[in-house]
């Protein structure tokens, strides 16, 4: 707890009020809120001072490189020093308008003209209401957009910057925090479909996942022997995030997993492995079929799980978990939090010994030493699903 106290005073006395954010701040922010791996550098790829009536803004992109020799991950954010906040995700710049945008022209923009341009960027219809607080807005503007599905409104975090120059598809953090202890306090009150047992873990291990995700089959295979070798230490659990605009079955997958959670959590992870066994053969038409089977082979009642299966509860709880999803910063399936550190799945040996220095730090990513390993053989593996369509 000292620790971590000490981290987060770190965080505070690093960003005076109103200055432009330094580069170690920003820095240590992106390794926080980056999934780890050992070895990790981060450089600054792009920096671009903004300026508003109401306070200065920065638009910045890193790359960080490892000891995997053949990846290198990029993150973008739009920090706001002046409001102590940092806007992480999908940075895209926005065509000037004419007039330009101002602080009172800002609310008639992001509700006429921001659902144009997420709907095209997502492919699907959007809505972004301007929020009734606050009255006077800071360079940097969180705002909620309401992306349809098909099933219904899932609610994405998006930010502009306050002169309309800077859209961010994703959350907004607190600066004088690290977000791997934000993400933590989340999870912990979240709707989470637990594995039966292990209880009192000392870390919690949380899963989003797509049925219909080819790389979450492959993420499930490195990941599941390596829960297993850590028993009663770790509890595991499950948040489906269906990738509508990319999988056709998967959100009704994920509504079925979701109710078979309700009666028979034992067996969440076997209809999981049953759907990525059958993954290259499955569609929307026999789904319902390979489910009923599923449930029949068990000696599942039917007729308990159809009283649940995509009736407004079950889809409402599967539009909650994307909601949840997006909070966190997942961008792609599968992702697996640790103690609210994002691990990575592709490496298992790197998952297991930062799992292990995660559980000898009580829980706290943020404290726990780093891990010593080596660089893995390069080789072709598919990449995590984007939970968001490039366009």
């Amino acid at each position: 707890m000292r620790r971590s106290a000490a981290a987060t005073v770190l965080l505070l006395v690093t960003v005076p009020c109103g200055a432009q954010v330094s580069e170690q701040t920003i820095k240590a922010f992106a390794r926080a809120a980056m999934n780890y791996a050992p070895g990790t550098s981060i450089s600054l790829t792009e920096v671009i001072p903004g300026t508003t009536p109401v306070g200065p803004y920065q638009a910045v992109r890193v790359e960080r490189t490892s000891l995997k020799p053949d990846a290198k991950d990029n993150l973008a954010m739009v920090f706001d020093a002046q409001g102590g906040t940092v806007a992480v995700g999908l940075l895209f710049p926005l065509p000037a308008t004419d007039p330009p945008v101002t602080v009172e022209t800002l609310p008639v923009f992001v509700q006429q003209f921001l659902p144009q341009a997420l709907g095209n960027w997502l492919g699907n219809k959007v809505k972004v209401p301007w929020p009734m607080s606050p009255a006077n807005p800071g360079p940097l503007v969180p705002l909620v957009a309401q992306v349809a599905t098909g099933y219904g409104w899932m609610q994405m975090p998006v930010a502009v910057t306050a002169d309309g120059k800077y859209l961010v598809i994703g959350n907004t953090w607190p600066l004088a925090r690290d977000p791997r202890a934000v993400r933590r306090e989340i999870l912990d009150h979240a709707e989470v479909q637990w594995d039966p047992g292990h209880e009192n873990a000392m870390v919690k291990v949380v899963e989003f996942s797509d049925f219909q995700c080819p790389g979450c089959k492959l993420g499930w295979t490195n990941v599941k022997p390596v829960l297993n070798q850590f028993g009663d230490k770790v509890r595991h659990g499950i948040v489906t995030f269906p990738l509508v605009s990319l999988h056709p079955w998967a959100f009704r997958a994920a509504v079925a997993g979701y109710c078979l959670g309700q009666f028979w959590p034992e067996r969440v992870i076997e209809l999981k492995e049953e759907c990525y066994r059958l993954q290259d053969t499955l569609s929307v038409e026999s789904l319902d079929d390979v489910v009923f089977g599923f449930l029949a082979a068990n000696g599942l009642s039917k007729e308990k799980f159809l009283g649940c299966y995509l009736k407004d509860p079950s889809v409402d709880a599967v539009l909650r978990h994307l909601d949840l999803g997006y909070r966190l910063g997942v961008f792609g399936t599968p992702t697996f939090f640790a103690g609210g550190e994002p691990l990575p799945w592709g490496e298992p040996e790197w998952f297991a010994k930062r799992l292990e220095a995660i559980i000898a730090a009580g829980g706290h990513p943020e404290t726990a030493a780093e891990i010593v390993a080596k660089a893995p053989t390069p080789s072709p593996t598919k990449s995590p699903a984007p939970a968001t369509p490039k366009k």
